[in-house]
């Protein structure tokens, strides 16, 4: 009579660890780099988002409105203060938005005059662009034309 074993051996489990444990290995490098350019991408079309949005309230209420950039995130409100491109105490604010770990906005490659992009009330804006990069190197770079059109730019 022959008895049977159900079940595995040990060496047979650790066989199979060691191979999900290579799988992962090579696996999560690109997994952690493919997340960390899904944050950069979703940054970038918030912000062009929120310009389309800055340029129609300008339209709207017919006055400037400006987006004033930090390192980590943006503010969009009304500017109608004594600094331009600043958010004074009193003028109405439209959004602030940080942006997710590991993206920031490199300030010293943003070219809008003061860190500020700013709209008109006829839809102009002063021309300029703002860098976004993450923590793989990887930029984009939103563009903003004197006549106010947006445009996304960089490598992936």
């Amino acid at each position: 009579m022959v008895r049977r074993m159900n079940g595995f051996s040990l060496i047979e489990l650790l066989m199979v660890i060691c191979v999900l444990t290579l799988i992962s290995a090579i696996a999560t490098p690109s997994l952690l780099n493919w997340r960390s350019n899904a944050k950069l991408r979703g940054a970038v079309s918030n912000l062009k988002g929120d310009m389309e949005l800055a340029r129609l309230k300008a339209i709207q209420v017919n006055d400037a409105v400006a987006i004033h950039f930090t390192t980590n995130g943006y503010r969009v409100f009304k500017d109608d203060g004594s600094t331009s491109g600043e958010h004074d105490p009193g003028e109405e604010i439209y959004g602030d938005r940080p942006l997710p770990a590991g993206v920031e906005i490199d300030l010293a490659r943003t070219t809008f005059e003061g860190v500020s992009a700013r709209f008109f009330g006829r839809g102009t804006s002063r021309s300029g662009s703002a860098v976004l990069v993450n923590n793989n190197g990887t930029e984009k770079t939103v563009t903003v034309s004197s006549l106010g059109r947006i445009t996304i730019s960089g490598n992936d």
